[in-house]
């Protein structure tokens, strides 16, 4: 009897079928490697016949029952793959990239897309002569608050898809964050980020020029079981959704210019794929030798917690930096303060009026007119010292 025929005779009994134990047999031997191996075949689309095997005396006997096929191979709901980007023409080149890739017939929705991702050439206003980085990263539409739906079919993409029929998010995480929405409000949905497989964040030191809160936020509400079922089969889900443990399959990429302790701190709590993490460093010379012209530069490391280190910083600028500048000229002219963060710039402006220093300060805050008035003062003299934000730098310089 063939092997065929034996399948075929197997399907239409469903009592136990005997076999001689004959090694020189090719039918019995298939019959034999049945003894470890269970023999799954296809029934129908449905449902599954299984072959027990078992031996007796030399003998072996198949037995067949039906089982129903259990595929688990979903999530609660369908987007799998979140990518943050800061702004609009970020979105807008990742896009075309896929619609390059996927090879695609139909792009439903796309002149509305890059109506609104991108801008004409006539309403283009950055200055070309500002640094090549700066253009990479401000050229064409640099609006931070957006995010779309990408649905794929078999010949087709869909941009603006609703979230709980998309494949793919592109969001920046303003934008992610204000449809989230706040617990306690009504509109607090963040079921639609409970499947997500890969999440990407692109160009991470720009997040935080923006905030980085919307990132700690985003994450934290990724891979949560979801308040409702949204129509989900879940016999098909797969288990570890059920168990609450998708943030140990997820696959979270992270790509920056720099590293941060932002950055750092995330890639340790964050990341806890069961496959491990990675981190992929460039090692740069450094260019402080080559600043012209020579200043002295000195570098002072602070040693304090994470908890105290803003405390701790201030009281070292206020008792000890301070006070070793005003020594050289007790009214600093012409000292540029550079400030990273914004409620610093806040703590330290508050010092200096309530102590009448003759400053001025500019932040990313500072209307138009105030900073050229500012810029002004601090270049005529008027104003011996100047407080100047980093964000400030990075956006408007």
């Amino acid at each position: 009897m063939s092997n065929d025929n034996l399948h075929e005779s197997i399907n239409d009994q469903m009592q136990g079928i005997t076999y001689a134990n004959d090694s020189d047999n090719e039918e019995g031997l298939s019959a034999y490697i049945m003894l470890y191996n269970k023999c799954v075949l296809k029934d129908d689309a449905d449902e599954l016949k299984v072959y027990h095997v078992s031996s007796d005396q030399g003998e072996i006997t198949l037995f067949l029952e039906k089982i129903e096929w259990e595929f688990r191979d979903q999530g609660f709901t369908r987007p799998k793959v979140l990518i943050l980007l800061p702004f609009r023409n970020s979105a807008l080149n990742l896009a075309e990239i896929i619609i390059k890739l996927s090879g695609a017939e139909q792009q439903e929705n796309r002149k509305r897309f890059f109506d609104s991702y991108g801008i004409s050439p006539d309403e283009e206003t950055i200055d070309l002569n500002k640094p090549a980085d700066f253009l990479e990263t401000f050229k064409g539409n640099i609006d931070d608050m957006f995010r779309i739906g990408i649905k794929f079919t078999r010949k087709s993409i869909k941009f603006y898809a609703e979230f709980y029929n998309a494949d793919i998010i592109l969001a920046s995480p303003l934008g992610l964050r204000m449809i989230i929405g706040n617990e306690g409000e009504k509109k607090h949905d963040f079921d639609f980020l409970s499947s997500i497989e890969i999440l990407i964040m692109d160009q991470c030191e720009i997040f935080l020029m923006q905030n980085w809160d919307h990132i700690e936020y985003i994450i934290n509400h990724l891979n949560l079981i979801p308040k409702k079922s949204h129509n989900c089969d879940f016999s098909r889900v797969k288990n570890w959704y059920l168990d609450g443990k998708a943030k140990y399959y997820r696959q979270t990429i992270m790509i920056s210019s720099y590293l941060t302790p932002e950055i750092n701190s995330l890639f340790n709590k964050q990341m806890l794929n069961l496959a491990g993490k990675l981190k992929i460093k460039d090692k740069y010379e450094g260019t402080i030798v080559d600043v012209i012209p020579r200043v002295k530069q000195v570098f002072t490391r602070i040693e304090s917690s994470l908890i105290e280190a803003d405390d701790i910083r201030f009281k070292y600028f206020i008792e000890k930096s301070l006070p070793a500048l005003q020594k050289l000229n007790p009214k600093l002219p012409h000292t540029l303060i550079f400030i990273p963060s914004y409620f610093d710039f806040i703590r330290i402006r508050n010092y200096f009026e309530d102590n009448n220093y003759n400053f001025t300060s500019i932040c990313e805050y500072t209307p138009g007119p105030d900073v050229t008035r500012a810029r002004s003062h601090f270049l005529n003299g008027k104003r011996n010292i100047m407080l100047y934000t980093e964000r400030f730098y990075f956006f408007r310089r």
